[in-house]
């Protein structure tokens, strides 16, 4: 769950950039330092050339002294330029691929988080503001290292040309300094109001991001056309921009006012140190060429300034966007698992060293969040270990949240949830996870060849002949063995060349084989065959006796003639379990069990005869 709310001072974030830096790509950071170096450098020595002239002309100096001067400068220049552009192209090539690491981290969080937060509203707004902070259009993030380098240059320019005015005159020093301090103020307030502005923007933006993903969903698209919705999307989507909008030009506005400022105190700068130097000039207390170098002094101590202020604005916003990363990434780090994953912990986490599994709910109670209902109360059942259990009743009744329960996915309000004795929570995450194979209403297929998404691994650590048995175990081997490269045809026809689409009837039959696959101790099945006719239902449950042999099984359905080969059978009602025992044993007790499946059975029957026995 998130921490409280964290400060993340300016230091501390800067710390964490140049950290990642470091440890991601020394490089960059060598780069930034002779960028920098070049950055400051070659102002200066441009501004040292027109003196240096103007003095041998003084001096009346030779040519060849003029020659071998000028010359050095020339080299001189020529090297640090070489230096700095190319150390700006690498810095400029690494920009987006140092965001995209940053990315890593964030997906990382959102696929390692426990999987009750992905419900939680305040972690996908999380989430999107970190991910916005990489990728927005004219994000500072993708900037950063432009950002950095330009206030380096200017902060260590300002200090250098500053020290050489107050050589001359204090005061001339603090006209040239002054508004920086005054502006530097001004822009921190300015700040405060931007991350405020933000943040009420956020929301808006979310709605936008969803409205554009929907247009290009291919799911989506029939309904978006059948039912005429793409004036009510794009409606949608002018209103939050135009609400997006009116932040963004609040907080602009405020930029542009600190700006407006900051001018009229650069005017003021200017014009006073100008009129000291001309008067210095006219008293004969300055050389020509003395003139000429405080003037490009001042005239770089200025842009050094401004550009000072600028960076200090961007590193501004820079430094919201650090914090909104490190938030995300920092928060959420609470699992319900308290097990380790370690050595010690081998014998007792590893699924492999047990038999089937034993499963008690002692009292088990589950409430929403937000919800003034229990989905579940007061469930106390066993199951035995290899025990073949149905799980059935009404939607809503809460099978699936019970699943999800026994998964580890949720854990109960109150109440407890025993494996071989243990409770789950006293298991690692990750070897608890190793224990389960389940086919959910609604798995998701990867854009991977068919023997990946059975194996759900790398192809180079799959066993083919396993594919294929489980390939045909569920059923769908017989249009696999069809295709031209056969199990390892790929899917998702948008990301892959010459790629397939399955029905919604083999996609369940490719889950029942990533499900038989996995050789897990307890197999779930919620709804596996709800897109299949009555006849391969049937063909797919004679297969699946044989594979669940030697494990826990629990199997959800609403087709009740289904589950006469379960061992028992647990009638769910309104989050209770009401009913138990075997399928003949129900329907001599006549009760809600008998009675629904009494109704059910007329749609299996075809000339007075049931369509499969029961």
């Amino acid at each position: 769950m998130p921490s409280k709310e964290k400060h993340y001072s300016f230091l501390k974030n800067t710390h964490y950039y140049f950290k990642e830096i470091i440890d991601q790509n020394p490089k960059i950071a060598l780069c930034l330092v002779a960028a920098t170096a070049c950055g400051v450098l070659l102002p200066f020595w441009y501004a040292k050339l027109p003196r240096l002239v103007l003095k041998g002309l003084e001096e009346h100096w030779s040519l060849s002294l003029f020659i071998e001067q000028i010359l050095f400068f020339a080299v001189l220049l020529a090297i640090t330029g070489t230096i700095r552009s190319a150390a700006d192209s690498y810095i400029g090539s690494m920009s987006i691929p140092f965001l995209d690491i940053f990315n890593l981290h964030i997906l990382k969080k959102r696929l390692s988080v426990d999987y009750d937060i992905l419900e939680n509203k305040q972690f996908h707004d999380e989430a999107y503001a970190a991910y916005d902070s990489l990728y927005r259009h004219h994000s500072e993030m993708q900037n950063g290292f432009h950002i950095w380098k330009e206030f380096f240059i200017a902060a260590i320019s300002a200090a250098l040309y500053g020290g050489i005015l107050l050589t001359q005159s204090i005061g001339i020093s603090i006209l040239t300094l002054l508004p920086a301090f005054l502006t530097s103020f001004l822009q921190k307030k300015v700040r405060a109001y931007d991350k405020k502005m933000r943040l009420s923007a956020e929301a808006s933006n979310r709605k936008m991001d969803y409205i554009s993903r929907q247009t290009s969903n291919f799911r989506a698209g029939k309904d978006i056309r059948l039912f005429q919705l793409p004036g009510w999307f794009l409606g949608i989507l002018r209103k939050e921009r135009k609400i997006s909008e009116g932040y963004v030009k609040q907080w602009e506005n405020a930029y542009l006012a600190a700006n407006c400022l900051d001018s009229i105190l650069n005017f003021l700068r200017d014009s006073c140190a100008y009129l000291f130097l001309v008067v210095q000039i006219l008293q004969g207390n300055m050389a020509v060429s003395d003139f000429v170098w405080y003037m490009a002094v001042v005239a770089n101590c200025q842009q050094a300034c401004a550009t000072l202020l600028a960076q200090g604005e961007q590193l501004g916003r820079l430094n919201l966007d650090y914090g909104r990363i490190r938030r995300f990434l920092d928060d959420w780090n609470d699992t319900a698992f308290s097990g380790k994953q370690d050595t010690q912990n081998t014998m007792q986490d590893d699924p492999t060293s047990q038999h089937a599994l034993e499963i008690e709910f002692r009292n088990v109670a589950f409430t929403y969040p937000e919800s003034s209902h229990a989905a579940l109360q007061d469930l106390n059942f066993t199951i035995r270990p290899g025990e073949k259990i149905a799980l059935v009743g009404l939607n809503g009744a809460g099978k699936t949240t019970l699943v999800k329960l026994l998964c580890g996915l949720y854990h109960p309000t109150s109440g407890e949830i025993l494996v071989n004795g243990r409770n789950i929570k006293d298991y690692g995450r990750e070897a608890y996870y190793r224990m389960i194979s389940a086919v959910f209403q609604n798995g998701k297929l990867l854009p991977l060849s068919i023997a990946q998404n059975v194996a759900s691994a790398p192809k180079k650590d799959i066993d083919p002949d396993r594919v294929k048995e489980c390939l045909m175990l569920s059923g769908l081997w017989e249009k696999v063995d069809k295709l031209p490269q056969k199990e390892y045809t790929s899917l998702g026809r948008i990301i892959c060349e010459n790629a397939i689409d399955l029905s919604g009837g083999e996609r369940q039959k490719l889950w029942m084989a990533r499900a038989f696959y996995k050789k897990a101790l307890l197999l779930i099945l919620d709804e596996p065959t709800a897109a299949l006719d009555p006849l391969s239902e049937r063909e797919i449950y004679e297969k699946y006796q044989d594979m669940s042999m030697g494990k826990t099984s629990l199997f959800i359905s609403h087709r009740l003639s289904s589950t006469s080969f379960c061992d028992r059978i647990f009638f769910l009602e309104k989050g209770r379990i009401t009913e138990k025992g075997s399928h003949q044993s129900l329907l001599k007790k006549g009760g809600a069990y008998a009675h629904l499946f009494e109704i059910q059975s007329q749609y299996y029957q075809k000339g007075g005869d049931t369509a499969w026995e029961a």
